[in-house]
């Protein structure tokens, strides 16, 4: 049995009827055989089995190490969308479901169609942006308003290469969570020095991330 429902899957055709560019999902896992692994695999399946411009591959992170570090996955399951026109770094570690499948489905529909929902004023800006800025977004996949801080995260991504931006999943990578002393979400870390802990329009985070790239 699916884990995408009938509705969910004529949903999801739907949204991506006006898919233009390809985009690529790599999906790097651990062969441990976990349910939870196996229900995140299972899951992006079916999601790329809705639309003929969508690709999945799925590797393994141990035995392809080094390619992951060097497309900054660190943790599994660490999935990575991208296009051929932009290799943003829009991640996901964790399990992409709940709200934060809602989120998914918008950052493949701005990737392929080449064009994000931000401003003009928010573009120009983070276009000034020379130097790396790492943002985290921890969630929980039932908080919704989690799904709107990933988004400006991902967003910011597709704008500026020199801007990595991640969904953590804070159920799951527990340790990661306390480390960076998440205590409620969604909860945003920035280059490991700035955070914030409660959802922010547009405008306001970009300050943030500005004052990290200074």
């Amino acid at each position: 049995m699916g884990l995408l429902s009938d509705k969910d899957i004529a949903y999801i055709k739907d949204r991506f009827k006006g898919l233009d560019e390809q985009v690529n999902l790599a999906l790097f896992v651990d062969q441990d055989g976990s349910e939870y692994i196996e229900k995140t695999v299972q899951l992006l399946k079916e999601l790329a089995a809705a639309s003929g411009k969508l690709t999945l591959e799925v590797a393994d992170i141990t035995k392809e190490k080094e390619r992951a570090k060097k497309l900054g996955i660190a943790r599994s399951p660490g999935l990575l969308i991208t296009t051929k026109s932009n290799e943003a770094h829009v991640c996901y570690f964790g399990i992409p479901a709940g709200y934060q499948f809602a989120a998914l489905i918008d950052d493949i529909i701005d990737l392929s169609s080449g064009r994000t929902r931000l401003s003009p004023i928010t573009i120009a800006k983070l276009q000034q942006i020379a130097k790396p800025v790492e943002i985290t977004v921890f969630v929980s996949p039932s908080e919704e308003l989690c799904a709107g801080a990933v988004r400006i995260a991902h967003q910011f991504a597709m704008e500026n290469k020199n801007i990595w931006a991640s969904m953590v999943d804070a159920e799951q990578f527990t340790e990661l969570a306390i480390h960076n002393t998440v205590t409620r979400v969604p909860k945003v870390v920035i280059n490991g020095i700035i955070s914030f802990d409660e959802p922010l329009p547009e405008n306001e985070f970009l300050e943030y991330v500005m004052s990290a790239a200074k």
